[in-house]
């Protein structure tokens, strides 16, 4: 099909080859606050810049992990931050759960500067904070992480493949008995051509899943001329301890959920001075898997959820983009963050963080009159397979 989108910063034509899912209720489009590309993706299913139920978020990741199949593992599962760090955690849980595996690891890419061994970093061109960094697996994990077979590397939607072929090339050298890689997207705008050509660069057997194909072009608007916003560039001068970030972590999925459940009980009896109106979790930063499953626990308590995150990314209203808040970040880097589509105020709200940023300097709950649930230390643990 073909459609025809007109934006501020210019005019987008597309043509799907395949929609699993119709394009309308996967993305819609907005302009970005950045000179690099000025438009935007915006996901209706992720539940980061467009507020989605978390029912609707588990059936996407679903979808995906049932199209990835029954590959060989270990499976390493790599979410790019910081869009992916949700979409990357729900696929490899949900690949877990629905094959009763318990060998699959999943690690995020994350932007923050940590004191601890670096596996490596790469950049993202046209992104507004181009840094990615993938930090060494913990110890205990490293005999599993090496003996990885299966790459699935994931993101929200790929336009040139270029960023994930650089970390796919990289994170080969590192894993010795990879036999495939699997590039997951909700959209995939690469030609056959485009694709046969990143198959051919990497080093092991390589194929793609999404769940929408096509090809898109845009004619920019002479006109548009956006700057990025100065915080948007900040960055800490030195590296921060650790502590609990999950960007340094591969997890074992899917984690206990103990902690999780005993967290959405406590949140239930704790809005029960509420009416039962419907509930926004607000997971911060690249922080949006363990917050994608307090929303969803939330969900299975019998309340009617939306979860969304904040971001890093300077967006423009209009489109799909109905409004935006600015607010500081939750890591006391300089760093501005959004939260695009916000809750009306004095809705029922709820931001959630992990227990190492529970006294960070964050403006968010303030500015929507939200409650905070802080996720206990052990909200992801479970122990590492033999």
């Amino acid at each position: 099909m073909e459609y025809e989108i007109e934006l501020a910063c210019g005019r987008l034509r597309i043509r799907t080859v395949r929609e699993e899912l119709p394009l309308a209720r996967l993305i819609g489009f907005a302009s970005r606050q950045n000179p690099r590309r000025g438009f935007l993706f915006v996901s209706r299913v992720l539940g980061k810049h467009v507020p989605c139920a978390p029912r609707v978020m588990r059936d996407t990741y679903e979808r995906l992990a049932r199209a990835l199949g029954d590959v060989p593992g270990p499976v390493l599962a790599i979410g790019l931050a910081e869009t992916a760090t949700g979409l990357g955690g729900g696929i490899a849980d949900s690949l877990a759960r629905g094959r009763a595996r318990d060998d699959v690891l999943f690690q995020h890419t994350t932007r923050h500067r940590l004191d601890v061994p670096v596996l490596l970093r790469f950049d993202e061109v046209h992104s507004h904070a181009p840094d990615h960094i993938l930090y060494r697996p913990d110890p205990a994990l490293a005999a599993r992480y090496r003996a990885t077979e299966t790459l699935a590397l994931i993101d929200d939607e790929i336009t040139t493949g270029r960023t994930l072929t650089r970390l796919a090339d990289a994170l080969a050298g590192h894993l010795p008995a990879l036999r495939e890689i699997v590039i997951l997207s909700l959209v995939n705008w690469l030609d056959p051509t485009a694709r046969d050509r990143i198959a051919a660069a990497l080093p092991v057997s390589t194929r793609f899943v999404s769940l929408l194909d096509g090809t898109f072009d845009f004619q920019p608007d002479p006109a548009f001329a956006p700057t990025l916003p100065a915080a948007v560039l900040a960055q800490r001068q030195a590296p921060r301890p650790a502590r609990a970030d999950l960007g340094r972590r591969a997890l074992v999925m899917p984690p206990d959920g103990a902690a999780i459940a005993r967290t959405a009980q406590d949140l239930v009896q704790g809005l029960a001075d509420r009416p039962p109106e419907a509930v926004t979790v607000i997971g911060t930063g690249e922080l949006a898997y363990p917050a994608f499953l307090v929303a969803e626990a939330l969900e299975a308590c019998g309340r009617e959820v939306r979860f969304q995150g904040t971001t890093r990314s300077p967006i423009l209203p209009g489109g799909a983009i109905a409004d935006s808040l600015g607010c500081l970040d939750e890591h006391g880097e300089g760093v501005q963050n959004y939260l695009h589509n916000p809750p009306a105020p004095g809705a029922c709200t709820i931001v959630v963080y992990e227990s190492a940023h529970r006294d960070a300097a964050h403006r968010l709950p303030e500015q929507l009159g939200a409650r905070v649930c802080v996720l206990p230390d052990d909200a992801l643990t479970r122990a590492a397979p033999e």
